[in-house]
């Protein structure tokens, strides 16, 4: 393991207990413990299709890998199902065929861009996440839901984009409290690393290549906010 991927795990794994309590007063908050034999399966689109393979970051670069590398001690299995383009209704249409069959005992659900892009409603879009965590409970995976993160990078409360984006980022997070599953608030992590790193709203360079999908650097980051969410 790298020293740089060795510390990231340290850093995260100092942060389980906070969460753990946090969990308390707000289920969303809470971290999935994982134990050896466990098996992770991150379900999305193309942002987790590319952090298994993307010509524009290197091999083993991607946010699975890394989170591969930093769970392999604890005796975890970590796999993808992500096709590019895909939104809540392409998940729901698989899961049955390849995702159950797999036997996972946590599914990571990665998914929203697409689902914004399509002028998907808030409240179609809750409807479709509680369907899909619904399917997954009853097929034993434990399920964690990440928030959607950016068609351009940058941040804008008056931009038409952001807001869509920001409305299906409030639909997963009312939809993490009603489920009582974790979540992974992508949106809000992005938000907050734009905020101190592209001051200027720059549309691409930072955590994406071309305003959506992650550079090294974004996956990185990722990574990071995947590991906060198991102990």
């Amino acid at each position: 393991m790298t020293v740089r991927l060795t510390a990231l795990l340290t850093a995260v794994l100092s942060m389980h207990a906070s969460a753990a309590r946090g969990a308390d007063d707000d289920p969303a908050g809470a971290a999935v413990a994982l134990t050896k034999g466990d098996k992770v399966v991150f379900l999305g689109d193309s942002l987790t299709a590319l952090a298994v393979k993307d010509k524009n970051v290197p091999d083993g670069r991607g946010y699975v890998p890394l989170v591969r590398a930093a769970l392999k001690e604890k005796g975890v299995e970590v796999d993808a199902v992500a096709t590019g383009g895909h939104r809540v209704p392409d998940l729901l249409a698989r899961v049955d065929r390849d995702v159950l069959p797999k036997k996972p005992t946590v599914v990571v659900i990665q998914i929203g861009v697409n689902d914004a892009g399509g002028g998907v409603t808030p409240e179609k879009f809750k409807s479709q996440l509680e369907e899909l965590i619904d399917k997954l409970q009853k097929g034993g995976a434990r399920v964690v839901l990440c928030s959607c993160t950016c068609r351009v990078e940058g941040y804008n409360p008056d931009n038409e984009t952001d807001k869509k984006l920001d409305a299906l980022a409030d639909a997963a997070r009312a939809v993490a409290k009603e489920k009582k599953v974790p979540l992974n608030d992508l949106r809000k992590a992005f938000v907050e690393y734009w905020k101190k790193h592209n001051p200027d709203n720059k549309s691409k360079g930072f955590l994406t290549y071309d305003g959506n999908h992650w550079t090294e650097e974004g996956h990185r980051y990722v990574a990071e906010q995947m590991l906060k969410k198991f102990q």
